[in-house]
Parts: C-alpha cells; structure tokens; sequence
C-alpha cells in the first residue's frame, strides 16, 4: 500500500489574485454511493470536469487539517483512470479483508475546462476539492464448514478435523460427542484462518476407549451446528 500523496492545489489567476480552485468557487465531488463486490470496493460518484479524482479507503474516518485520511489509517488508495472518470464508477482491482471503512474522494478541477478567460473567472460547475465521508461495510464471505473423523485403531484414537472455506481469522468451535455410557463430552478448538481466499483448519485427537461401538461427532460455531460425522470404532 502507497501512503495518500498530499493534495497539489490547482491555482487560478482571478482579477490579478491567485485563488485555488475552491476558493474560486469549485463544487466538492459527490460520492453517491460506496459498496462492495466480492470484497472489491465499488464507489458510484459524480467529479464534473475533474482533471483527477483519487479514492481513499481508510479504516476509521480521522481527518488531518488539510482534509486526508490520517495516513496510519488508510489501507488503498487507487487513482481514477479517464474511463473511470467518465463513467463515475470504480471498482477496485484489489480485496480487502472484511470490516467496517470509509471512503473518501478527493478531485482536482482542469485548469483547461474549469478557467474561463474571457471573464477571467472559474467555472463554478467543476468539481475541486474533498467529498463527504460515506461508510463501507464488506462483508464477511459465507463460510462452509466440513468435518472428518479418521479412526486410528493402531494408536486408539480418532483424529478429528473441522476445516472452514475461507477462514481469514481464528475461528473458536466446539466439537461433541457421547460415550458409551451416554453421557456427552465436548471438546473446544480453534481453527486457524490466514487468507479470505483460502481454507482454515484445526484437528484434535479423542481417544477410542471408553466410545460407543459407532459414534458421531457434531461440530458447533457460535452455537449453532455446522458438521457432523459418523464413524464405527470398533
């Protein structure tokens, strides 16, 4: 990640003064609309006769004095394209991680289009300047969960493995299960996950002795039930 460059102010000479384009009467582009596509961002906005248009995503919405995200803060910075420009969309080629963010433009107005000579004055429909603040929420992708139960007669054992696709996180579960006497045990693991593109998984043993003939194993996240697997032990 490229850290957010500092805003060059465009100048126009206005009446012998020089005036940024703001002060000359520049509107702020508009974002109309943040979201998220498969954890790509996607910004709807409108940056009327823009030279450039820069979008930041930052993960708290802190503001230094001249407008920009706090640079601790922010996680892509990405510079329009001109097909981006005349369409008023963008998409990022990159993901993030799910969470809570904000977004922010920041436009610089064409000398060329927005300077008007012949009343040496600044067309006040061009857009120069900072938007508002809009939040953006990606969410977290659905996880699919598996479990498998591998019975190792040789060891008296069976190895027990919860696998969660992605899993960028550390994810706690529980696994569990009856004995032969009925009563029901659980066991508590974590499956660690790295990568929102990529799967998660944990294992744990339990010994044979003490098993049912055939048992079967329920994982649980959160509470709720989100594989089972039924195995013969002997």
């Amino acid at each position: 990640m490229s850290s957010a460059p500092r805003r060059l102010a465009i100048a126009v000479v206005v009446g012998g003064v020089l005036f940024g384009a703001a002060d000359a009467g520049a509107v702020p582009p508009m974002l109309s609309a943040v979201g998220a596509e498969d954890r790509h961002p996607t910004v709807t906005f409108a940056a009327p006769k823009a030279d450039s248009v820069t979008v930041y995503v930052a993960s708290k919405p802190d503001r230094a004095s001249d407008g920009e995200f706090l640079s601790e803060n922010v996680v892509e910075v990405a510079t329009l394209t001109d097909a981006e420009l005349q369409a008023g969309v963008w998409k990022d080629a990159e993901q993030i991680d799910p969470g809570s963010y904000y977004v922010l433009l920041e436009a610089e107005a064409s000398i060329d289009a927005c300077y008007v000579p012949e009343t040496d004055s600044f067309d006040p429909s061009c857009a120069d300047g900072w938007s508002e603040v809009l939040p953006l929420t990606v969410p977290r992708p659905a996880i699919r969960y598996s479990g498998a139960a591998v019975v190792r007669k040789s060891l008296g054992q069976i190895t027990l493995t919860l696998t969660a696709t992605p899993l960028g996180v550390q994810q706690a579960y529980r696994v569990c299960y009856s004995l032969k006497t009925k009563a029901r045990r659980c066991l508590g693991g974590v499956a660690d996950g790295f990568d929102w593109n990529a799967p998660g998984s944990s294992r744990l043993t339990v010994k044979t002795r003490g098993l049912a003939a055939t048992t079967t194993f329920t994982w649980f996240v959160d509470g709720a039930k989100v594989a089972a697997r039924t195995v013969r032990v002997r």
